[in-house]
């Protein structure tokens, strides 16, 4: 398990720290707390410690991505 910090692209904000099995890929979907958050890259990722940086996915996003599967 590594620790990844969970940050907005725009602000640099830390939106949430956490421990996962494995960094996140690019593009793949997190849910950090009741949001649904879109990876768009990473940074600094060694296999003590990643960065990634994410956005925020639109309530209609979600609701196509959903209806689509």
């Amino acid at each position: 398990m590594i620790p990844v910090q969970y940050r907005d692209p725009q602000t640099e904000e830390i939106i949430e720290r956490r421990y996962e099995e494995g960094a996140p890929a690019i593009g793949m979907r997190v849910q950090i707390g009741f949001d649904e958050y879109q990876v768009l890259y990473r940074w600094r990722c060694v296999p003590t410690s990643c960065i990634v940086y994410v956005y925020r996915v639109a309530r209609e996003e979600r609701r196509e991505a959903r209806t689509a599967a």
